[in-house]
């Protein structure tokens, strides 16, 4: 869930002329921030002028076929890092982050990806203002879906894993966007540049927050904000209440072979990804530099006593904090992987873990889902060839010559027994 303020400043992305070119030759950032809507992005321009704050004022350049609403690419004076707005939902996300792996003036095949948005959060997970690194997202909209009045006998949710006739069912149909797994030994070197003592609170939040101490499970949501490694779930429907909370955190479980935990909610992270995996197949990224960041402005259902529609409209005190801590989080990995570019990140963070979708494209073998169509090697697309990538698999090159892949059918991902999951 989001609560969305629109802004002059978000209305002057429409108009506003390019400051200045970034340079003769392509645009290479090391750092590429994405954030989904205005206070979002607006939040890393208004703080540049804080001491320790990466400037993105300095340059920009429009990207074509980018959100109308956000269409330039914001940069600071020396190109080392760049923000990006795709605009809310799954479809504007997708769209705007393929249009940046299209543009000819960018060269991001050393760039690191973070993405850091709001969301709604668990309470027996996070609290408001929490910071979470994930290092899967799943897309919980890849459901059957009943109305909850006409649910049939043994059931205890409307969603149902599409094709399949149960809510506990793993898997069924397979689309290739369920579940995305990013590099868990990244997310921990990005995790220790984030001071926990600078995540923001406010007196507002911890109000609130006190409600939710009645519940001992909801321990976590009383406390006050800090930095936790969990996942988020993707979905354009804002959910609200235990009942579809608990259904997606099983769904997270089940999708992920047990390693995954369910923390936060999202409208855009697996869309970025299924674009950054199809890019990473066109050798444009390295996928093993991407980073998930969400940090939490509300609960995803109500404390003791509260409905869940109040939940839903008067539950985002943690607004404020959480769009702060946006920036406290994006700016300190930013500034981190700059800083220590030549010693770590100009040659990549090695990834201990599978890195990649359902389907192994990018080479490896998946931890979770129905089973590998690739056989543990990258898709190989026409008029590329194979080279590695650091990820644990490989990734497509730019020459040569192969036949496209089969597609995977539904048949043969229903009846694979999943790889056992790696712990996190």
């Amino acid at each position: 869930m989001r609560f969305i303020r629109q802004s002059a400043l978000a209305v002057a992305y429409l108009c506003v002329a390019a400051v200045a070119a970034i340079g003769n030759g392509k645009i290479k950032p090391k750092v590429m921030i994405i954030t989904f809507f205005d206070s979002e992005g607006e939040i890393y321009l208004t703080k540049s002028n804080t001491t320790g704050a990466l400037d993105f004022r300095a340059q920009q350049h429009r990207v074509p076929f980018a959100s109308p609403e956000f269409p330039y690419l914001r940069c600071t004076a020396d190109g080392a890092a760049c923000l990006m707005t795709t605009g809310e939902a799954e479809i504007q996300a997708a769209a705007t982050t393929m249009a940046l792996l299209a543009d000819p003036a960018l060269d991001l095949r050393e760039t690191y990806w973070v993405l850091t948005g709001i969301g709604g959060g668990a309470p027996d997970r996070v609290s408001l203002g929490a910071v979470a690194l994930a290092r899967f997202t799943v897309q919980v909209g890849m459901s059957y879906e009943m109305d909850a009045r006409e649910l049939l006998p043994g059931f205890d949710t409307g969603y149902v894993p599409q094709g399949t006739e149960s809510p506990d069912a793993a898997w069924g149909s397979v689309y290739n966007s369920e579940v995305f797994e990013v590099n868990a030994a990244l997310r921990d070197a990005l995790t220790a540049m984030i001071d926990p003592a600078r995540v923001a609170d406010s007196a507002a939040a911890a109000t609130y927050r006190a409600n939710y101490a009645q519940v001992p499970a909801f321990a976590p949501g009383a406390a006050p904000p800090a930095v936790h490694h969990c996942d988020s779930v993707t979905s354009d429907t804002w959910f609200t209440g235990a009942l579809l909370a608990e259904t997606h955190a099983r769904r997270v479980d089940l999708w992920t072979n047990g390693t995954g935990t369910y923390c936060t909610t999202a409208q855009e992270d697996g869309a970025v990804l299924g674009a950054l995996v199809r890019g990473a197949l066109e050798s444009r990224v390295d996928f093993a530099r991407v980073a998930i960041v969400r940090t939490v402005s509300d609960f995803d259902r109500p404390y003791p006593g509260q409905s869940v529609m109040d939940n839903l409209i008067n539950g985002t005190v943690g607004y404020p904090i959480a769009i702060e801590n946006v920036w406290v989080s994006g700016n300190s990995i930013a500034r981190g992987i700059i800083g220590a570019w030549n010693e770590t990140f100009k040659a990549g963070v090695p990834a201990t873990n599978y890195v990649g979708d359902v389907w192994g494209s990018l080479g490896g073998t998946p931890d979770f889902g129905p089973g590998r169509v690739s056989g543990g090697e990258p898709v190989v697309l026409p008029g590329a060839k194979v080279k590695g990538n650091g990820t644990g698999g490989a990734s497509a090159g730019v020459s040569g010559e192969a036949p496209p892949p089969a597609p995977p059918t539904d048949a043969a991902g229903a009846g694979a027994e999943a790889a056992k999951g790696s712990g996190k």
